[in-house]
């Protein structure tokens, strides 16, 4: 596993033959790396009913755990760790995130009460914030433009698999030796691979493929400079309106168990099949997509995620409205195949904008953003606006007001797909590679 970092010829920007091997080794490392982190993060969503009742919360307190106790330290966090990224060992910080939220997860299994489980999920926020800025940032210098989307689809593709092993593998724990044991198991395996990758990884050289690399500025100077272009202005709404599908994905199990009555392992199984194996397929699918689309057009890497996100949102709603399971699995494989496609483009969208000294700061606003309304403010407010419809007697054991929350939030990627077609009218100007 040991890594070099790959030999670049400057003046082609591109790498010399026989170090592609070196990136796609990295490359490797840190998807399995991001694979850990959706495993971690998606665990709670399948256990989410049986925590609910084990300790007597309502919707409206796991809507917090869920979200805004993971979301608020995981952005605010996230921030840090891209200014860090940009200035230090990003190998070195990623180890130490994966360490830090196998450790939080593991607690988790010993939660006995809101306060407890609150503390234990915002712990994991911490670490996984960690993991975006530094990985996104290693890729990008491991390699040029026109491999990079495809690149960061692997990167989100193996890390989304990681969601249907959370599902599927969890919902099967989870069912077998209950959720407090589920949470122990999982985080084994960051703990393994945590001191490999801190004594094993090397750092690639910053910069490889810029055509111009700025000099190290103040976190405030460099934060204004981001903020002051429009297309990062337009990435910075557009990116976390459209993840709103991914971050309220976390009521899916849920869902399935009140409105199809199916248990914990067969959620696992059936629905973490359909929404993590479409996830997989559409991350992969539209990294291939749009590096071919990228050759005749670059601004398809801001189009095609308003496009896949503007045709996934009526799947989604039909999915709500299923009649059956077996519809609704079948709808969800093909909701999530859709949305999947626009992963690995917006991320490749995100360094079009910022060269490598600003490259982590960009993705850390991208990750505060994002935490802070897809994976925080949204799963609470369907919790909370759940809890207002069974207070006006809708039901809640037959998911009829889950259902309806979880319609309210779909209109958030439909602005979020504006905001990314409006960054590509500007993006020619404010691009740097």
């Amino acid at each position: 596993m040991a890594l070099v970092t790959a030999e670049l010829d400057q003046r082609s920007g591109a790498t010399r033959p026989g170090r592609l091997n070196v990136a796609y080794a990295m490359l490797a490392v840190l998807a399995v790396i991001n694979l850990m982190n959706f495993m971690d993060r998606v665990l709670f969503s399948v256990m989410l009913e049986a925590i609910k009742v084990d300790l007597a919360l309502s919707d409206s307190q796991m809507g917090i755990v869920s979200g805004v106790a993971f979301a608020v330290l995981y952005g605010v966090f996230g921030l840090v760790m891209g200014r860090l990224a940009d200035t230090r060992n990003r190998v070195k910080l990623i180890s130490g995130a994966l360490a830090f939220w196998s450790t939080a997860s593991a607690l988790c299994g010993y939660a006995a009460g809101f306060g407890y489980m609150f503390a234990a999920r915002a712990m994991v926020g911490v670490g996984v914030a960690g993991c975006a800025p530094c990985g996104q940032s290693i890729i990008a210098d491991y390699f040029p433009p026109e491999r990079r989307a495809l690149a960061l689809s692997v990167f989100a593709g193996v890390g989304t698999l990681g969601t249907f092993i959370g599902l599927v593998v969890g919902g099967h724990l989870a069912q077998a030796y209950g959720w407090r044991v589920t949470f122990l198991l999982f985080a084994i395996p960051g703990l393994i691979v945590a001191p490999l990758v801190f004594l094993l990884g090397r750092e690639p050289k910053r910069g490889a493929f810029d055509k111009v690399v700025s000099s190290q500025v103040p976190w405030s100077r460099a934060i204004r400079h981001l903020l002051s272009m429009r297309t990062a202005r337009s990435l910075l709404i557009g990116t976390p309106l459209v993840l709103v599908t991914v971050g309220v994905a976390n009521w899916v199990p849920a869902f399935l168990q009140r409105a199809h009555g199916a248990s914990a392992a067969e959620v696992g199984t059936y629905g973490g099949a359909s929404l993590g194996v479409g996830l997989v397929i559409g991350t992969l699918a539209g990294g291939i997509v749009v590096n071919a689309l990228r050759k005749r057009n670059r601004l398809w890497e801001f189009w095609w995620p308003a496009l896949a996100t503007v045709v996934s949102v009526p799947l989604l709603a039909a999915f709500y409205l299923a009649g059956s399971a077996s519809a609704a699995y079948t709808i969800l494989f093909f909701a999530f195949l859709v949305a999947g496609t626009s992963l690995g483009p917006s991320l490749a969208c995100i360094m079009v904008v910022a060269d490598a000294s600003l490259r982590g700061t960009m993705v850390a606003l991208a990750v505060l953003a994002s935490s802070l309304v897809a994976y925080g403010l949204a799963p609470a407010l369907v919790g909370l606006v759940s809890d207002a419809l069974i207070a006006r007697g809708f039901g809640e054991a037959n998911g009829e007001s889950l259902r309806y929350a979880l319609m309210t939030a779909l209109v958030f990627p439909l602005v979020g797909a504006f905001f990314f077609h409006r960054a590509a009218s500007s993006a020619a100007a404010d691009a740097v590679d």
